[in-house]
Order: C-alpha cells, then structure tokens, then sequence
C-alpha cells in the first residue's frame, strides 16, 4: 500500500492553513495511507480531519523551539520512521532550511517539500514562495507537484459529540454574541488589552453581549480584560475544547481577536471576524475572505474609530 507523510510541527492556525494542501493531496492518492507528523499537543486537532488517516506524534529536534526534546526519543523516533517505509514524505515545515537535511533521515522513498532556493528543473523540490499567503504557499506545492488542487477554502469539522457538550455551557449565553479573545502565544502578537476593552463597550453598546474566550494559560489576561468592563460578561477561558469552540463560533456574530489560532478556525467556520495583525503579515495570516473578515495591520497606526466602523458593518 502506498504511504505518504507529511512533517509539519507547528502550532493550531498554522496547521489549518496547511489543511486544503493536505485534503488535495488525499484527493489524488485516495487509496494511499495519509500519516501527518506533527507536535503531540496537536494531535487532538488534527485526528478531526478525515483526510489523515494516522497522527504521529513528533518528539521534538534541538534546532526547532516549539516543544523540548529527548535525544534518546529522538533516535528512537527516527528508527520508527524509517521502519514505515514511506513511499512519499512532504516537507511542510518552512522553507526547509532546518528540517531538509533532518527529514532525509527517515529514507523515504521520494522526499518533497520546500527549499529557500531550489535549482532550476528540481522535480521534488520548490522554491519557498514567501510572496503568498500561507493557505496558497501550500497549494502551490501540490500543483508543482502536478497534483489536482480540491478547494482553496479552508475548513473545520464539527460533530454530534461537540454540539452535546457545548450545550451546557450555551446555557450561560444570550444570543447575539460576540466572542472577544485577547491572548496569544506570542506577546509580540498581543494587542494591549484596554484596547480590547474600548471595542468590547463599542460592540455591547449595539445590543451584543461579551463571550471571553482563551486557553488556560491566557487566564490572567482574559480576568483582567474581564474587570476592566463595567457590564456583565461570559468568561470561557480554559472551558473549551477545540469541538466546543467550534460550536461557540458558529453561533457568534463576531469574532474579535489577535491574530493567532482561533482566527483561523473562524475563517475556517465562516464567522465574521475582526482581526488584529501585530507581526506586520496581514498578507500571509489574514483570513483570505476579505468580506467576511477585516485584518487590521497595527504595525502602523490605525484610528480606534475605524476598527468601530469595520466591527458595525460586519455585525449582523
């Protein structure tokens, strides 16, 4: 049977963006075994997509920061690797200059992927073309690689099971909606909290109550975000799993948010969206729809009133 993996490490919004490359590539190999690679934490997130049929948890390398890693785990993992027999295994990690050499280790029969400059007439390898948007950087690699391309849309799973849990804590809310997220993994991408606040009284002055989302670790933002506002608010932080979350997003009118994983499961579920870009790549993460979902690049300034009037047009 033939084998495919792809090796891409990297966190939520990261992996979403990957997802339309990795659907296509199951369109063309549909009778292949699609294993994906990727860091252990999110496995959760990626056992949902029906295109990849096994998830490998990837023990971490000394020159990639994502997780620690073991050098006794490390070799054990290799020698797994290469004990699957890959007959294909795509590089989705970058443009390839840390991992290239690394992933030559498995011995798979045909490595592909990205480089930072690939010579002319290289049939397994593509230049890293920085000028896309990461979505389109991946389907540019499957037509290099003269496969079909399914669909450029991204998207997200949501079963039966998710609706059932999510139902308690729809309970607590009183539509319409408006989800408001202020962490991110990296504080570089992390808009200052009181502006947060000022759009949140914006968007509860038009009749929409405030759900606060985050993950565990961003719970002192969310709490602090959460006094500064003189009116009644829903905080969910740490009490969603990624189903639920989902469920959350689909019934919001509006998701406002930093730039980082929860926007594109936003984009992923079609939910309007503002989004604040603080890394200066709008291009490369915004949500593609740009009628469903404003990014704002705040590297330069941009008046408070104009993210007002974006977040009044796209409210429902």
């Amino acid at each position: 049977m033939f084998k495919i993996a792809i090796f891409r490490a990297l966190q939520l919004g990261d992996l979403l963006c990957s997802i339309p490359a990795i659907a296509a590539l199951k369109l063309n190999y549909p009778n292949a075994v699609l294993h994906f690679i990727g860091l252990p934490h999110m496995r959760v997130l990626m056992e949902r997509f029906d295109c990849i049929d096994e998830y490998i948890d990837f023990p971490g390398h000394p020159a990639l920061p994502e997780i620690p890693h073991d050098p006794k785990e490390l070799a054990r993992f290799i020698l797994r690797m290469q004990a699957e027999n890959y007959d294909l295994l795509v590089q989705m990690q970058g443009d390839g200059t840390i991992v290239n050499d690394f992933l030559t280790q498995f011995k798979a029969r045909r490595l592909v992927g990205f480089k930072p400059v690939a010579a002319e007439g290289d049939t397994d390898w593509l230049t890293y073309p920085n000028h896309l948007h990461e979505v389109d950087r991946h389907l540019a690699l499957v037509r290099f690689l003269g496969l079909e391309e399914k669909s450029r849309s991204m998207y997200y799973p949501i079963y039966p099971a998710d609706w059932t849990a999510y139902e308690p804590i729809k309970s607590e809310m009183v539509p319409p909606f408006v989800i408001v997220h202020v962490g991110s993994r990296d504080a570089a991408r992390r808009w200052p909290i009181e502006n947060f606040a000022n759009l949140a009284r914006h968007i509860y002055n038009k009749g929409y109550q405030i759900i606060l989302t985050g993950v565990h670790a961003e719970q002192i933002l969310v709490d602090k975000l959460q006094r500064l506002l003189e009116f009644p608010t829903v905080n969910l932080c740490s009490k969603l799993d990624l189903g639920m979350l989902g469920c959350l997003l689909t019934e919001a009118s509006l998701l406002l948010s930093n730039c980082t994983g929860i926007s594109h499961v936003a984009a992923a579920l079609q939910t309007r969206s503002v989004v604040i870009s603080m890394d200066g790549e709008p291009n490369r993460w915004g949500p593609l729809n740009t009628k469903l979902h404003t990014t704002f690049n705040l590297t330069v300034p941009v008046a408070m009133a104009k993210i007002e009037r974006e977040i009044s047009r796209l409210l429902p």
